[in-house]
């Protein structure tokens, strides 16, 4: 981390304290409050690792695993999508996921309307054969008549992170498995229903976040290899010079969140550590202005949880589901900041 985000952080502690709704081996120092959080409706179905979207001032909340209420296997995916419209505090039923798509730690972005899905697994890890999580490299966009299946991506993954930038999708990160951790980085271009490859991330991680901002990809947290160790490593991807450039780290490293940007400032909120103490969940929340190369901590999501979904609508941020203890969990809560 450099000097400048040390710097942040001291002057933060000195403003003023709090328990940062870290996880349960963590207390953080924070500042005074901006903003709040509210609860809003809640989820139809309780799910986690699942994707928030806004598409035409709705968040649509795709994909996902369920519990499974006899207890017989650890949970089920689901290929549901449930739209929520806050000018009436409500949800509906959008239109499920192709079966041959993938279902859950999902990569996706809205790129000129649209909502595009590049990448993802499917199947349950202990659950009905294979018993594992399926890497799927197909990638699907939501038309008015439904999903339509594009060019399949190079690499067949999960737990990667997408943007929309200058009418392009871009991928990055995930793993083949869950933990294994790629720094591959590739790009998708409508216009020609095709793939190529960038600059690789210099770290490698899955369950890793992101945000766009002033056209740049900035990839934030996550995890990687067979320890699940967790990151904190920020680096910002330009796609003019096809390089990457390291900024201030993530203050509180944290795999299996969530991050969008509100008003130009990227919002990281919730996430998970294997090598915490129990619930191992972060109500951590956390925000990075590129325009100052500095983090703010701002109030924590009222409950803990990783596997969330995170959407903007107006000057409104949106924390949709997830699961409050690491590993298979899952609940309804919906929580709306505001500045």
């Amino acid at each position: 981390m450099r000097a400048t985000g040390l710097l942040a952080l001291a002057l933060g502690a000195l403003a003023g304290c709090g328990d940062g709704g870290r996880a349960a081996d963590q207390d953080a120092a924070s500042p005074q409050p901006v903003g709040r959080w509210r609860a809003v409706a809640p989820l139809p179905v309780a799910r986690y690792e699942a994707l928030a979207l806004t598409l035409e001032g709705r968040v649509h909340f795709i994909g996902g695993i369920v519990d499974d209420p006899e207890r017989v296997q650890p949970g089920f995916e689901s290929a549901r999508t449930d739209i929520y419209d806050p000018e009436t505090d409500t949800w509906s039923v959008g239109p499920d996921l192709p079966e041959a798509a993938p279902k859950h730690h999902l990569a996706g972005a809205v790129l000129d309307g649209k909502i595009y899905i590049a990448s993802g697994f499917s199947g349950i890890i202990d659950g009905p054969p294979p018993g594992v999580f399926r890497p799927i490299a197909k990638t699907f966009v939501l038309e008015a008549e439904g999903w339509r299946e594009l060019s399949e991506q190079p690499i067949a993954r999960g737990g990667a992170t997408a943007q929309a930038l200058d009418g392009k999708l871009y991928v990055a990160g995930g793993g083949i498995t869950e933990r294994g951790a790629l720094r591959d980085l590739q790009v998708y271009d409508p216009a020609t229903d095709r793939w190529s490859a960038a600059a690789p991330m210099p770290t490698e991680r899955q369950h890793l976040a992101s945000c766009a901002l002033d056209g740049k990809l900035l990839a934030l947290g996550g995890w990687f290899s067979e320890t699940q160790q967790v990151l904190g490593a920020a680096e910002l991807y330009d796609p003019i010079t096809d390089s990457w450039t390291a900024v201030d780290d993530v203050p509180t490293p944290r795999g299996g969140f969530a991050a969008a940007a509100l008003d130009g400032v990227c919002h990281t909120v919730g996430g998970e550590s294997w090598h915490a103490g129990l619930p191992g969940t972060y109500g951590a929340h956390e925000a990075f202005e590129l325009a100052t190369q500095s983090w703010r901590v701002l109030p924590d999501l009222p409950q803990p949880r990783h596997g969330l979904g995170v959407a903007v609508i107006a000057d409104t941020l949106y924390a949709v589901g997830g699961g409050p203890i690491r590993g298979n969990s899952y609940t309804t809560e919906v929580h709306a900041f505001r500045r």
